[in-house]
């Protein structure tokens, strides 16, 4: 993809990292989102 101008560039950026952070499962979170993760950082699980 290829943009022409900063607004879609900083637009797609933000939805990617949103993506990433909000509705991506990781394996090495054992399929968690990484706010799931910082959310439950209080709550340690052994």
């Amino acid at each position: 993809m290829t943009f022409t101008s900063v607004v879609p560039t900083k637009k797609a950026n933000k939805n990617a990292i949103k993506l990433y952070n909000n509705k991506r499962l990781h394996l090495s979170l054992d399929y968690k989102t990484p706010n799931d993760v910082h959310q439950d950082a209080g709550y340690i699980q052994w």
